[in-house]
């Protein structure tokens, strides 16, 4: 977890220098992209999912012992290939969710707010 909260430490200031300096590029250009209210609401989602994450994180963390203690039903030896196979699996799913919540209605009313602005055009 401290090391997952580093990460966003550091990260979280240069993607608003990015967003800055793509609110700026778009001023002076005339091609302003990303429109004020996108731009807030990515942001305060993107702070939102960080916080949620780190705490997310820090249950795990206190749980984990116990999980693997009493419902694990084997143990993965930690190798590149648990690694690989994870990631894939994870962006796998990720990958699927947000696709079906842009097509079943019920999951769409959940994420839609991921939208909103664009909704509004």
């Amino acid at each position: 977890m401290a090391e997952y909260g580093k990460i966003l430490i550091i990260a979280m200031p240069f993607f608003l220098v990015l967003i800055a300096l793509e609110k700026i590029y778009g001023y002076y250009t005339g091609n302003d992209t990303a429109p004020y209210m996108d731009t807030v609401s990515s942001v305060s989602s993107g702070m939102t999912n960080s916080v949620k994450d780190v705490l997310g994180i820090s249950v795990t963390l206190i749980s984990y012992e116990w999980l693997v203690s009493k419902i694990a039903v084997f143990y993965l030896e930690p190798s590149f290939w648990t690694y690989l196979i994870g990631f894939i699996v994870i962006d796998f799913y990720g990958y699927w969710t947000h696709r079906l919540a842009h097509q079943i209605n019920f999951l769409w009313n959940q994420h839609a707010i991921h939208h909103s602005r664009r909704n509004l055009i």
